[in-house]
C-alpha cells in the first residue's frame, strides 16, 4: 500500500488496526487471549481477554462483585505520515523539529522511520507544500469535494478538505477529493441525489446552510 506521494507504508511507523483492543480502565492495549493465571479457576469462568502481559483487564464492578473489564475496540491510529500531513493543514507555519517534538508527545516512535528522522519528515513537508492547491481568488470560488464510504462532504477551502481526507483515510474509507467549480458541483450534486439517494451529503461551508442531504 502506498500513499498519495508514493511513499510505501512501512515508512510511516505502526499503525493500529481497526478494532485494535484496549482495556477500557487502564486504556493498555488488550489481547483476545485468557489470562495466563487466573485465581478463581473452579469458582468462575476464565475471561476472555487479558492485557498482553498475561494478567487480566483491570477490575469494574460486576452483579457477583468485582470482575476484569471487556476489552473495547478503537479506531485506527493514523500513520506518521498522514499524522504528519494532519499537522501540517492545522500548522502550516511549523518547523520539522516542531513536527517531531509533536510526533513524539503523541507516542510515535520516529527512530522507526528509514532514514533521518529529520530527514524523512521535511521530505514529507515539502511534498505537502509543492501538492498544495492554489488558492482561487473570490471572482472564482472552488468547492472541495471529498468523498468516502457513504459520505459526501463539501468545503470551501482545500485546508478543511485536507482534515476531513486524512480522518476518513484513518477510518479506512479511502476517500478522493476533487476541486471543482461551483457549476460543476451543483451538477454532481443532482447526479448524487438521483442516482444515489442513499449518500449522505454534508455542506460544510460557511456560507451555506448546515446540514446533510
Amino acid at each position: 500500500m502506498t500513499t498519495p506521494h508514493g511513499h510505501p507504508d512501512h515508512d510511516h511507523g505502526p499503525t493500529f488496526a481497526p478494532g485494535s483492543l484496549r482495556c477500557p480502565e487502564c486504556g493498555e492495549p488488550a489481547r483476545p487471549v485468557p489470562p495466563r493465571d487466573w485465581p478463581l479457576n473452579g469458582f468462575t469462568p476464565r475471561p476472555a481477554a487479558s492485557h498482553h502481559d498475561g494478567t487480566p483487564l483491570c477490575p469494574v464492578p460486576g452483579p457477583n462483585g468485582s470482575q476484569p473489564a471487556d476489552p473495547i475496540g478503537i479506531s485506527p491510529r493514523l500513520t506518521m505520515w498522514q499524522a504528519v500531513r494532519q499537522s501540517w493543514l492545522v500548522h502550516p507555519d511549523w518547523t520539522v523539529a516542531d513536527h517531531l517534538d509533536w510526533l513524539d508527545g503523541e507516542g510515535y516512535d520516529t527512530g522507526t522511520l528509514t532514514g533521518d528522522p529529520a530527514e524523512v519528515v521535511g521530505r514529507w513537508l515539502a511534498d505537502h507544500r509543492r501538492t498544495a492547491p492554489v488558492a482561487s481568488s473570490t471572482d472564482d470560488p472552488r468547492v472541495y469535494v471529498v468523498a468516502g464510504g457513504d459520505m459526501v462532504a463539501v468545503f470551501d477551502s482545500a485546508e478543511a478538505a485536507g482534515i476531513m481526507a486524512v480522518t476518513m483515510t484513518g477510518a479506512n474509507l479511502e476517500p478522493v477529493t476533487r476541486c471543482l467549480t461551483e457549476a460543476q458541483w451543483e451538477r454532481a450534486h443532482a447526479v448524487l441525489r438521483s442516482q444515489l439517494p442513499h449518500i449522505t451529503v454534508t455542506d460544510a461551508r460557511p456560507t451555506r446552510a448546515a446540514g446533510a442531504s
